[in-house]
């Protein structure tokens, strides 16, 4: 431990690097803004054996439990996470430092965190929801241990942290009737710094200098509606010129690889597979429209940098995604799992002009600016740990 104790953050995370979605870049940007005020040490699982059981990375000390089997490390990590956690604790108690236990979502690791709060009732633990609304839908009523740890868990939680409000209202709908803030997932200040360089044309002249590049970047999931987006492209072919370009993979890669050559549209896009987060920017650089017809959304971090990086920007109204898209003021809302109206909207996009496109724009990255940076959430989380202390 440092000389000078800092306040000690144990972080519960299933999964953390090289494994970066959502809910582990949150942690990993809120603790690089923090680590002067804070120790963070992240408990995850392993996964794989090449990987360090113990790694110092520029947000803090990185634990890594288990055999590098996937399957097996998730299932230990409650045992081995809270294992580890009470030993952590108890050689700390010489300096007796602040701590506090964060946990990443309703997940393996949290459980961990849940069984460390029965024996150390005094710390606090405060519990970040980052779940898309796929966890509240009927079928997960059924969903085994899943539904019981949702019911469960905040039974210990001292506070709630949710990325939206629509997660906030499900929250209560499970019980927990504890202090819960709305923190949501941010961008990096550097998607500002660039400014659109494009040719700025009409999308629907025909003699246009360059194809407008719709993108998104996407888990290919059921949840996502990539095949939403497929269907209104087909219905689009025979009236603009445009790209598709869609990183990501995921269970249902071939099935849409599949669906874009029956609807004649296989040439009109380009499947880039699984992109490393780092990467992402320069997709967002090289695009002109954002585009994910989602079925269900936590919050949709995509979509916020796409519009920071300043991409017109379609999405649909479920989740937590009308916090920051309001119908044609920051971007478009289609309706969800309606191909008829998601190309209804993309034709909009198409006709728009230069100013109209300039404005929204500067409105959404305006709105990017005052609530959506990462500076201003990790703030924010600095101001909850302090009141949790």
């Amino acid at each position: 431990m440092n000389e000078v104790q800092k306040p000690l953050v144990l972080v519960f995370s299933t999964a953390y690097k090289p494994f970066i979605g959502g809910a582990e870049l949150a942690v990993q940007e809120i603790a690089r803004r923090l680590k002067n005020e804070y120790e963070f040490i992240i408990i995850t699982a392993r996964f794989q054996l090449a990987l360090r059981k113990i790694e110092k990375v520029s947000e803090g000390t990185i634990i890594r439990l288990g055999f590098g089997v996937s399957w097996l490390d998730k299932l230990l990590l409650p045992f081995f996470g809270t294992i580890v956690a009470l030993r952590i604790i108890r050689q700390s108690s010489l300096q007796n430092p602040p701590i506090i236990l964060w946990g990443t979502m309703v997940s393996y690791a949290s459980i961990a965190a849940f069984f460390v709060k029965i024996f150390r009732q005094a710390i606090p633990f405060v519990l970040t929801i980052q779940e898309g609304n796929i966890e509240w839908e009927p079928s997960m009523r059924r969903a085994g241990w899943r539904t019981f740890w949702w019911r469960f868990i905040f039974k210990k939680v001292d506070h709630v942290t949710a990325i939206s409000n629509f997660l906030a209202v499900r929250v209560r709908e499970k019980g927990y009737i504890g202090p819960i803030s709305i923190v949501p997932n941010g961008v990096d200040e550097k998607l500002l710094e660039w400014r659109p360089g494009r040719d700025q044309i009409s999308f629907g002249d025909p003699v246009s200098k360059r194809t407008p590049i719709i993108f998104s970047a996407s888990r290919l999931v059921y949840k996502n509606g990539i095949d939403i987006l497929l269907e209104a492209a087909a219905k689009l072919k025979d009236e603009f010129d445009f790209k598709i370009v869609l990183a990501g993979d995921g269970r249902e890669s071939e099935k849409l690889k599949v669906k874009s050559e029956k609807l004649g549209i296989q040439s009109r896009i380009k499947f880039l597979g699984n992109v490393p987060y780092g990467q992402l920017p320069e997709f967002y650089k090289k695009a002109d429209i954002f585009v994910r017809p989602s079925r269900s959304e936590g919050l949709g971090s995509a979509f916020l940098e796409a519009m920071a990086a300043g991409l017109i920007t379609i999405g649909t109204p479920v989740g937590g995604i009308p916090d920051f898209l309001e119908d044609r003021k920051t971007g478009f809302l289609a309706k969800p799992n309606d191909a008829d109206d998601l190309a209804r909207v993309m034709r909009k996009t198409f006709h728009m002009n230069d100013g109209e496109r300039n404005a929204m724009i500067e409105r959404a990255r305006s709105m990017i600016r005052e609530r959506y940076l990462w500076n201003n959430i990790a703030e924010q989380i600095n101001v909850l740990f302090n009141k949790a202390f």
